[in-house]
């Protein structure tokens, strides 16, 4: 549901009640009126016509504040609207586009740990396929020449020199990864900061 001003429809249907009320006691003024004009009474007869005068400029006075009550509530579903638009469009930009190899690290250091600390690369690409599954964007999946093969792995292979250079895992021939106690402790905190860890930028 979309959001607006809260108990707004409750203000809404007080306004249209009091609108509703104010047309009968209009008449009844009214009749007071003329009945006193036919009686003679010219100064009673003014006086109520004073009173539906009041009555007039109350009613009058009422719609302006109903009309501004309207605005009211139509600049915020406006602005929720500007802001549910902005959201939906940042969400779709961002499933746009590819994921950066930084995000890559902690899954890869986690895979390379629960296959008991050494894993090769095709092995790495093939846990994070289901461990990242919910994550990788249309981007991602996307092949990339001249290897054709998905973005997320040329991605990844950017991830571990990155994890190299942190020393986080060995620097191996062959694409091997192997975590360090370095790595191994940067996983530590990661649990302990419930899986932001390595949620940090590396260059």
């Amino acid at each position: 549901m979309r959001p607006t001003v809260p108990n707004s429809g409750t203000v809404d249907a007080a306004f249209r009640a009091l609108e509703k009320r104010l047309t009968p006691v209009r008449k009844k003024i009214n009749s007071q009126a003329a009945q006193r004009m036919r009686c003679g009474d010219y100064d009673l007869a003014q006086k109520w016509m004073d009173v539906g005068s009041s009555v007039i400029d109350f009613a009058e006075r009422t719609n302006a504040f109903k009309q501004e009550w309207k605005q009211l509530t139509r600049a915020v579903r406006i602005a929720n609207s500007v802001k549910e638009e902005t959201t939906a469009k940042t969400t779709i930009k961002a499933r746009s586009s590819n994921t950066p190899a930084w995000k890559f690290c902690t899954p890869a250091l986690e895979v390379t740990a629960s296959r008991g600390g050494i894993a090769s690369h095709d092995d790495v690409l093939q846990d994070l396929e289901k461990s990242m599954a919910l994550e990788l964007t249309k981007k991602d999946r996307e092949s990339k020449p001249p290897q054709s093969m998905p973005l997320w792995h040329v991605t990844v292979r950017k991830a571990y020199r990155q994890c190299q250079r942190e020393g986080w895992i060995e620097k191996r021939a062959g694409g091997v990864w192997k975590i360090t106690p370095k790595g191994r402790g940067v996983l530590a905190q990661s649990e302990r900061q419930d899986g932001s860890g390595v949620g940090q930028r590396v260059e």
